[in-house]
């Protein structure tokens, strides 16, 4: 069996002052934070993804804007 953790969009752009703030969104970086360090304890695969919207009508995730950027829960 393979193990791996995945993060999907922990980004700015859904924590408040984000241009589409998500409610749980802190908890869940929290919870995101527990798991990445125990990943990184035991030497465990680690992915991030992170969504960047090049639509011509999209709100968020905007290109060259801080709301891309990932969560500092994530980051360290």
């Amino acid at each position: 069996m393979n193990t791996a953790l995945i993060l999907v969009d922990i980004q700015q752009d859904y924590f408040p002052k984000g241009r589409m703030a998500l409610v749980g969104a802190i908890e869940a970086s929290r919870e995101a934070k527990r798991l990445l360090a125990f990943f990184r304890e035991k030497a465990l695969p680690i992915v991030h993804i992170q969504h960047i919207s090049t639509r011509k009508d999209a709100t968020f995730f905007l290109p060259d804007t801080e709301g891309i950027n990932f969560h500092e829960d994530v980051t360290h």
